[in-house]
């Protein structure tokens, strides 16, 4: 039984009048996209759709949704899911005038904090988008084109039997399509999509194992090769076999991935041969995003081997007085996961001078702990998104 039919059963609410859809456009100052706006008024209202149901159109702002939290347009495109700091480049903080997801309609709640949301307004208008709201699983506007698109390729894999829970992540092709995405496309995120989209298939067995396999030892970027070795190790499909010499092969991967320019952190982190000594050579690059990357990980990532020391220490005081201010909130967690207690004093200092407000919200919630018994444990994954959000 496909995911989520037991709390739906299949049924669609009513739906609604085209008065009270033009009420709530008014009340709220947009135009739902006209896929969208057709389904809830031909065919229903909430009810049958991915996750547990679709929500109903009152309820979809939810009760965080001021006045222009719709018409704010959302910055999200289609294309690779957006991970690490994605909240603080896109979203306001913490604090009593956020607007969380501005833009965006909730849709269908998954499980836990798994959600799709529609985009109302921004350039993906009319797409849907999946996140964790409550965790690093950044936005991915799924590639179905509409509502309608989206809602009819649901019905036709939730009925042929596919695996339909949080919708939306497999790549909206058949078996012949995804093969080609995983030999040839252009996009490193969406050839890792596809080897994974091809174990979601109803029946695969193990015959794409060498395809995979293939892809695991050839692909051009370190990355996919390490998330196709993470899909393999792990067996997550019902395969009936697994990778025997995983740690040799995540070697091998770790080795091409340090051949790379730039080093590939992200590979190096999912196989879990991220060491202190990448992290800190990356932070002297010249190019900004590859510095923003490595200082995310000296920050979040639990895997980084080998010791650090006063290098470490050396690196946070760099970034807290970077003139890029998401570095500086890098620094920020970087001092707070490591308690570099003698930087407590300069990151006071900061506090009277930032202007930037995820920075500054950074500072507090830092500084806040900073007389916290030395046992009173910190978890890394305890990021800011997980500070209540909003619906």
């Amino acid at each position: 039984m496909a995911f989520g039919v037991e709390e739906h059963e299949f049924t669609l609410g009513a739906p609604l009048s085209e008065s009270a859809v033009a009420e709530f456009e008014e009340r709220h100052e947009i135009v739902l996209p006209p896929e969208y706006r057709l389904f809830v008024t031909e065919l229903g209202d909430g009810g049958a759709g991915p996750g547990y149901h679709l929500s109903r159109l009152g309820e979809s702002c939810g009760t965080g949704c001021r006045s222009g939290h719709l018409t704010r347009p959302s910055p999200y495109l289609p294309g690779p899911r957006y991970l690490d700091d994605w909240e603080q480049r896109y979203e306001d903080p913490p604090g009593p005038d956020r607007m969380f997801l501005p833009g965006t309609l909730n849709i269908a709640g998954h499980g836990c904090t798994l959600v799709t949301r529609l985009v109302v307004t921004g350039p993906a208008r009319g797409r849907l988008l999946n996140l964790d709201i409550d965790g690093p699983v950044g936005p991915y506007v799924v590639e179905d084109t509409d509502f309608l698109t989206w809602y009819e390729r649901w019905l036709d894999e939730a009925l042929a039997g596919y695996d339909v829970g949080w919708f939306g992540e497999r790549l909206p092709l058949e078996e012949p399509g995804l093969i080609a995405v995983l030999a040839s496309d252009p996009s490193p995120a969406r050839r890792a999509r596809a080897g994974e989209s091809l174990l979601q298939l109803p029946v695969s067995g193990d015959r794409f194992w060498p395809l995979l396999a293939n892809a695991m030892a050839t692909d051009q970027d370190a990355t996919v090769r390490a998330e196709l070795w993470d899909l393999l190790r792990w067996n997550r499909y019902g395969l009936q076999r697994g990778l025997d010499n995983a740690e040799e092969a995540a070697d091998d991967i770790a080795r091409y991935a340090r051949s790379r320019t730039p080093l590939d952190l992200r590979a190096l982190d999912q196989l879990r041969r991220l060491t202190a000594a990448d992290v800190l050579a990356e932070l002297a690059a010249h190019d900004l995003e590859r510095r923003r990357r490595a200082a995310y990980l000296l920050a979040w990532s639990w895997g980084i081997g080998g010791t650090v020391g006063q290098d470490l220490e050396d690196a946070a005081v760099r970034l807290l007085g970077d003139t890029d201010p998401l570095l500086r909130s890098h620094g920020i967690a970087v001092a707070r996961r490591h308690r570099l207690a003698r930087l407590y004093p300069l990151m006071r200092e900061l506090r009277e001078t930032e202007t930037d407000p995820w920075t500054r919200y950074d500072l507090r919630q830092c500084l806040s702990e900073e007389n916290l018994p030395q046992d009173d444990h910190w978890d890394p994954a305890e990021q800011a998104w997980a500070q209540d959000p909003p619906f």
